[in-house]
């Protein structure tokens, strides 16, 4: 698929960054763009968010956390299903915004908290359900998120994860990665099914069910609500267009009548994984 030369570039590193450089670059980036993630049609729907409800085997008197909830959606689609959720995010500017959200939309058995994914502020087996959406490749640690989400579940407790993932393929997943990275500067990493499946492993959850889904992406739409500048909307669109064949037929790419990029296409993880009763 790629040359040497293709392949250096598509593979070439980020200078690294400390996790709290990247946490703060996060929190910049959310309390700038913070209204946009409450209005996207991407994280206010889709069939995703629909499964995570079908799938989640709630009872009135759940007590339920919602990990870096953005602009609150899938905190309110919960909402009806548990006796509370708390509702949590690592940017103030972000979960005050999903707080005026919810609180719009009559929810009432929500609380509030800011809080570290890597590091929650709560005592163990605290919550009978966990979930996270759209939000794990910002995380700089991965692993210990998932191993903070087992510590607070009670047993016999699930956890419901859906995010972005990386195709299995090297060359595919170096260039989803590259892509994200360059709308977005606070974004770490998509990880493919494996690695998130290794992910809930080491923390102890036993995977029960996982679905992928294909999410179409409108270019203008994508990069609006990241705020990205126009010149780098501009050369970012030349980049994803002058890739290679199979990669624009993986990620369907699609141009309009005067060539200019439409829209393309990603893949979305739902993962469900239950914490052992011993």
């Amino acid at each position: 698929m790629f040359n040497a030369i293709e392949r250096e570039k598509f593979m070439e590193q980020t200078p690294q960054r400390s996790a709290q450089e990247q946490k703060a670059q996060v929190q910049e980036y959310f309390s700038r763009t913070a209204a946009n993630y409450v209005t996207s049609a991407t994280h206010r729907q889709g069939k995703d968010l629909k499964r995570l409800i079908e799938l989640g085997e709630w009872e009135p008197r759940f007590h339920a956390l919602d990990v870096a909830t953005g602009g609150g959606h899938t905190a309110l689609a919960i909402a009806p299903y548990v006796a509370q959720v708390m509702v949590s995010d690592l940017t103030p500017t972000m979960l005050e915004t999903a707080r005026a959200f919810l609180l719009s939309q009559g929810v009432t058995n929500a609380q509030f908290q800011v809080a570290d994914a890597e590091n929650l502020p709560f005592a163990d087996a605290s919550f009978e359900r966990v979930t996270c959406r759209i939000a794990p490749h910002h995380f700089p640690n991965v692993g210990k998120a998932v191993q903070e989400v087992a510590r607070v579940l009670k047993p016999g407790g699930l956890f419901l994860l859906i995010d972005n993932i990386a195709p299995s393929d090297p060359a595919l997943d170096a260039f989803c990665n590259r892509v994200e990275k360059w709308r977005d500067k606070s974004h770490g990493r998509c990880y493919t099914q494996e690695e998130w499946q290794s992910f809930f492993a080491r923390a102890g959850l036993v995977s029960e069910h996982s679905e992928t889904f294909r999410k179409t992406h409108n270019y203008d739409e994508w990069t609006a609500r990241s705020q990205l500048a126009a010149s780098e909307k501009a050369a970012l669109a030349a980049f994803i267009l002058q890739s290679e064949a199979a990669i624009q037929r993986y990620f369907a790419v699609n141009v309009d009548d005067d060539g200019h990029l439409k829209d393309f296409t990603t893949d979305t993880l739902l993962l469900k994984g239950r914490k052992p009763l011993a």
